[in-house]
């Protein structure tokens, strides 16, 4: 337990100086706009909250930072912080490309069975150019190797699609599906694997 309490501080400590970094920066002031976002799904075994910052980060303006925390059923917890870095292209419209990392800590309901792993992550979202059906579609995968795994897994497999709708200026709501594994030793933790209703609030 002692083990899960420390896994679960050190990623809060890292992502939240992570995300507060550049306000630390007196250097030149920071132009860029910061959006802040909260994120809530739910499935009939899983749930998860996320909080999200944007603005810039390590000198990359189009960058995002977030943290989530997903628990389900069987007792299972993770706590997740990732920095996202994200590219529209200009030869397609509407197209936006993200990259990055993200850092798990699970807490999980087997005995002594807690996970740190650091996977690469990437995205992609397209919004429809239809004002009277503005939808939003997203993919991501996240994949932590062996070698990036530490205490019980061996790797860490996270992906998931999405499709939302705007209900204000502000909120949208979306259905998605998500896919998350943990390849432990004592046998593979399937922690999410259904689909989801959810809502998003971006606060001005």
């Amino acid at each position: 337990m002692r083990n899960a309490q420390r896994l679960a501080a050190a990623v809060l400590m890292l992502f939240t100086s992570a995300i507060n970094a550049q306000s630390t920066d007196t250097t030149e002031p920071a132009p860029v706009e910061r959006v802040n976002a909260m994120q809530f799904y739910a499935s009939d075994k899983t749930a998860e909250i996320l909080f999200e910052r944007g603005g810039s980060f390590l000198s990359f303006n189009s960058s995002r930072a977030n943290m989530a925390f997903l628990f389900n059923e069987s007792r299972d917890n993770v706590i997740t912080g990732a920095v996202m870095y994200d590219v529209e292209p200009e030869f397609y419209s509407g197209l936006t490309f993200s990259f990055g990392g993200k850092l798990y800590a699970g807490l999980l309901a087997l005995e002594n069975t807690d996970v740190v792993g650091l996977a690469a992550s990437i995205e992609a979202a397209y919004r429809l150019p239809v004002r009277q059906f503005p939808l939003k579609l997203r993919a991501n995968i996240n994949y932590a190797p062996d070698v990036l795994t530490f205490g019980q897994s061996d790797r860490i497999i996270d992906w998931g699609v999405r499709a939302g709708l705007a209900l204000t200026s502000n909120v949208d709501a979306f259905i998605g599906l998500r896919f998350l594994q943990f390849d432990t030793r004592p046998g593979d933790r399937e922690l999410d694997k259904r689909g989801h209703l959810g809502i998003r609030w971006n606060l001005q």
